[in-house]
C-alpha cells in the first residue's frame, strides 16, 4: 500500500512521463532499436578482437541517431544517454576488457528500456508494435543491399547491421507475438526466420526482399496500415531537396535544431536509399553526398555560421544532388 508521499511522487513521475510522450512513437522506437543494433554489432566486433569495426558501429548512435530522438527524451534521459555514449567511447578507446565494454553497453540498453516506457500504453499496442517490427525489417533489407553482392560481403558493417536489425525485429516480435492473431503470427514468424536464414547464407537480395515483404504484409494486417510502396529514386531526391530547403528556412528563422532535424531526415529517411544505386554510377559522388548529409552540414550548424554561409553549404549539396539526379536518370 502506498503512503500519501509515495503517491504524490508516483503521480509526479507519471505526469512527467506523459509530458515526455514522443511525438512520433514508431520512429522513436525504431531509432532506439537501430542504436541497439549498432551496439550489438559493436559488441560482436569487440569480442572478436576487431576493435576497428566495433568503433565504427559505436559511432552511429551518438553521431547520427541521437539528434533524431533527443527532443522526445526527458531531460534526465538526455543526460543519461550522453553519459552512456561517453562511457562506451572511453571504454572502447582504452581497450578495456570485453566485460567492461559489455557492462557499459548494457547500461545504455537499460536507459533505452526506460525511454520506451515513456510511450505508455502505446508500447504494448499490437498496431504500434507491428509497425515497429515492419520498419526495422525494412531497414535491415536496406543495410543488406549495401552489404552483400553476389553472395559476398562487400561492406562488413552494413552486413552486420542487417544481421542485428533482423535480430532486434525478432526480439520485438517474440515479446509481442501473443497479442497477434494466429495466422498473422505464424506467417510473420516464418518470414522473419526466412530473412534470418537468407542473411546468414548471404543469399540473393530478392530472397530477402520477398521475406521482408511477406512479413510487412502480415504486420500491416495487424496494424491496419497499408504497406507503403517503396520509394523511387526520384521521390527520394525530391524529398531530400525539399528537406534541405526547409533546413535553410529553419536556420534563417533561428531554429537550428529544426534545421538539423530536417538534415537528419534527409539522410536517414531518404539518402540512405540512394546510396547503392548512386554508388554504381559514381562512387566518389555518392561518398561525398553521404559525408555532406550525414556529417558536414550538421557539423557546420554546431559552429553557428551566418545564414549566408549555411545556405551556401546547402546549395553546394543541392548542386551535387542535381548531378546525382542526372546520373540516376531522374
Amino acid at each position: 500500500m502506498f503512503t500519501r508521499p509515495a503517491l504524490i511522487l508516483l503521480s509526479a513521475a507519471l505526469a512527467g512521463t506523459a509530458l515526455a510522450a514522443p511525438q512520433q512513437p514508431v520512429k522513436f522506437a525504431v531509432t532506439l532499436e537501430q542504436m541497439r543494433g549498432h551496439y550489438d554489432a559493436s559488441l560482436l566486433g569487440y569480442k572478436n578482437g576487431d576493435l576497428a569495426t566495433a568503433a565504427k558501429h559505436a559511432k552511429h548512435p551518438a553521431n547520427e541517431l541521437y539528434a533524431a530522438i533527443k527532443a522526445d527524451l526527458t531531460p534526465a534521459l538526455q543526460k543519461k544517454f550522453v553519459a552512456d555514449y561517453d562511457l562506451i567511447n572511453k571504454t572502447l578507446a582504452a581497450k578495456k576488457p570485453y566485460a567492461d565494454f559489455q557492462r557499459a553497453v548494457n547500461a545504455f540498453y537499460a536507459d533505452v528500456d526506460a525511454a520506451l516506457v515513456t510511450l505508455g500504453a502505446t508500447r504494448s499496442d499490437p498496431k504500434f508494435t507491428a509497425q515497429v517490427i515492419a520498419q526495422i525489417l525494412e531497414n535491415a533489407e536496406h543495410e543488406y543491399e549495401e552489404g552483400v553482392a553476389s553472395g559476398k560481403i562487400v561492406n562488413l558493417a552494413e552486413y552486420q547491421d542487417a544481421q542485428t536489425y533482423v535480430a532486434r525485429a525478432k526480439k520485438w516480435f517474440d515479446a509481442n507475438a501473443k497479442s497477434y492473431p494466429e495466422h498473422q503470427r505464424e506467417e510473420t514468424a516464418e518470414a522473419i526466420a526466412t530473412a534470418t536464414s537468407v542473411i546468414a547464407r548471404k543469399g540473393a537480395l530478392a530472397d530477402l526482399e520477398k521475406a521482408v515483404d511477406q512479413a510487412k504484409e502480415e504486420l500491416a494486417e495487424i496494424s491496419g496500415t497499408q504497406t507503403a510502396a517503396k520509394g523511387s529514386n526520384a521521390s527520394y531526391l525530391a524529398t531530400i531537396e525539399k528537406l534541405l530547403g526547409e533546413a535553410k528556412g529553419h536556420y534563417a528563422g533561428g531554429m537550428a535544431d529544426a534545421a538539423e532535424e530536417a538534415i537528419i531526415d534527409a539522410y536517414l529517411e531518404n539518402y540512405e536509399y540512394l546510396e547503392s544505386p548512386l554508388a554504381k554510377k559514381d562512387k566518389t559522388l555518392e561518398l561525398k553526398l553521404e559525408k555532406t548529409l550525414r556529417e558536414n552540414l550538421r557539423a557546420l550548424l554546431k559552429t553557428k555560421p551566418t545564414a549566408a554561409k549555411f545556405n551556401g553549404a546547402v546549395d553546394a549539396a543541392l548542386a551535387d544532388l542535381k548531378k546525382a539526379r542526372a546520373l540516376l536518370g531522374e
